[in-house]
């Protein structure tokens, strides 16, 4: 699913269920809210005037404005002395393009569909509250779920990787586990379409099937987060999930 498809669909969930979405403009983000957040909005710390597609995001929820020490993202359109925190300006001036703390320069004008795109990519992992399996091998889906169903609020599994691209909207940061063998697609292209497309920041565990160096490899240039191999050992799979959940 292309990534403008998958955002239709979350404005629409968002339109439904905008009483209950952890977000709002009038609330005073502390450190402790920020880092308890399991959902997708962005933090952001703005530095001088504001176009109003950022203004609008920030109003609906999409974008709230936190102390610039735990933020997602620092927004400007004057320059700012930061360099631990990524800063996307929004001035289209000469002088901006010379800034080596510049991310990304955007224009104002920018429409608020891509506006939101962009930033999105800046969104960091929190909390996590939903786990995706993708695996065919009955033995390991059970493991899954025997492991990971009562720790995370939603559990969610595919076969193929192509039905898991195609079908799942991730609205909030997860969990990906993926099998490095799959039928037609194998786990490597999966996660390499998966960082392409999610709209949703994830992160990903491969378990190995044939324990071979060069999958390995591969996994980690396209940006993997954790490898186990078969045998399965179990207490090491709970101790690389307990620090998914402790968001380390």
């Amino acid at each position: 699913m292309r990534r403008e498809e998958m955002w239709k669909l979350i404005h629409q969930s968002f339109e439904a269920t905008n009483q209950d979405r952890e977000v709002s403009s009038t609330i005073e983000w502390t450190e402790d809210t920020v880092r308890q957040s399991s959902t997708n909005t962005l933090f952001v710390h703005t530095v001088g005037q504001m176009p109003e597609t950022v203004n609008g995001l920030i109003e609906e929820g999409w974008c709230v404005r936190t102390d610039i020490s735990y933020a997602d993202v620092v927004l400007a359109s004057k320059p700012v002395i930061e360099e631990r925190i990524p800063v996307v300006y929004f001035n289209t001036e000469a002088s901006f393009y010379s800034l080596e703390n510049a991310r990304e320069i955007l224009p104002a004008t920018l429409s608020r569909e891509l506006v939101l795109d962009r930033l999105a990519r800046y969104k960091k992992i929190q909390q996590i509250a939903d786990v995706v399996v993708v695996t065919e091998d009955p033995h390991i889906l059970r493991m899954m779920e025997r492991e990971l169903k009562d720790r995370f609020e939603r559990f969610v599994t595919f076969e193929r990787a192509e039905t898991f691209l195609d079908a799942y909207v991730a609205d909030r940061p997860y969990l990906l586990v993926f099998t490095s063998a799959l039928p037609r697609a194998d786990g490597l292209e999966l996660l390499l379409r998966a960082k392409q497309q999610s709209i949703a920041p994830f992160q990903s565990m491969m378990i190995s099937m044939y324990n071979r160096e060069r999958d390995h490899v591969l996994a980690i240039d396209r940006g993997v987060d954790y490898i186990m191999t078969l045998p399965l050992k179990i207490e090491e799979f709970r101790a690389w999930i307990r620090k998914v959940e402790d968001g380390r």
